[in-house]
């Protein structure tokens, strides 16, 4: 059973979402992530590799956002340190173009020798100081200019992460006096996607949340999930997962948690 020590940053709180460090004391543990719209900085501490889509990683990693579910690996042992961005968060200290990371993982362009700092601080002062060292790296890391560029990219996800009514896109852009081409340019290059498809995968990951955790119907789902009706919410969600909500509720309960075949921390992850 993999464990997890999860932190919110002080700092950054507008681009970082959570910070967590992730240890594997079992046994080789293999599972899915579902599609999600984070960028994850995974560090690798001390020895650990890990398998990403069956290829091996030991150096520090880019995870982009992902329309569709990635397998893992993690032998037995294994300690990753994982900064998770909001899907605009990684652009202002790191300028990598979006679609080189969607569905995929890159490495760092950040010197080894800078992460060797973080984790000589984490070594010398323990869990306890992970999200001092981090946020002390991400200051050096920041480019203000990209910074002020990701402005009205995050309004916009902001917006339909944390808003649950149903509302479209046009109507946001209407109240809100933004003009549709420039955003799209603006997510094509930070995000790697649409605005289109960053509010539909907004909409399936808070279904998926609520389809886990909660006992609602699927009514009571797709309405909170900002679907403006049933028929809608079931037909996105299998777009995702090749799943009916149904299905894949029947397939959480077939699995063992202690195997962790569905990755129930996909918050973390």
């Amino acid at each position: 059973m993999l464990e997890f020590k999860v932190d919110k940053p002080c700092l950054f709180a507008d681009l970082v979402d959570q910070i967590w460090v992730m240890e594997n004391p079992g046994e080789a543990i293999r599972l899915q992530v579902p599609p999600n719209q984070y960028v994850t900085l995974i560090i690798p501490l001390g020895r650990s590799s890990y398998n990403y889509e069956n290829r091996l990683i030991r150096t520090p990693q880019l995870e982009g956002v992902s329309l569709k579910n990635t397998t893992l690996s993690y032998p037995a042992g294994t300690k990753l340190l994982g900064i998770r961005f909001y899907a605009f968060g990684s652009y202002p200290f790191f300028q990598v173009p979006g679609k080189q990371l969607v569905n995929n993982s890159m490495d760092c362009p950040v010197s080894l020798e800078q992460f060797d700092v973080l984790k000589k601080r984490i070594d010398e002062g323990g869990d306890a100081l992970v999200v001092e060292a981090i946020e002390a790296l991400l200051q050096e890391l920041i480019e203000p200019k990209a910074a002020e560029t990701i402005r009205v990219v995050r309004d916009f996800y902001q917006h339909f992460r944390w808003n649950d009514e149903a509302s479209s896109i046009e109507d946001y852009c209407l109240q809100t006096g933004t003009n549709y081409t420039s955003l799209n340019r603006k997510f094509s290059r930070i995000v790697g996607i649409s605005p289109k498809k960053i509010e539909r995968l907004i909409k399936f990951r808070k279904s998926l949340c609520q389809l886990i955790d909660s006992p609602d119907k699927l009514t009571e789902i797709s309405v909170n999930s900002g679907y403006f009706d049933q028929a809608h919410f079931i037909r996105e969600f299998k777009l995702f997962l090749n799943h009916t909500p149904s299905e894949y509720q029947s397939l959480i309960k077939l699995a063992d948690r202690e195997t962790q075949i569905v990755n129930y921390n996909f918050r973390l992850l």
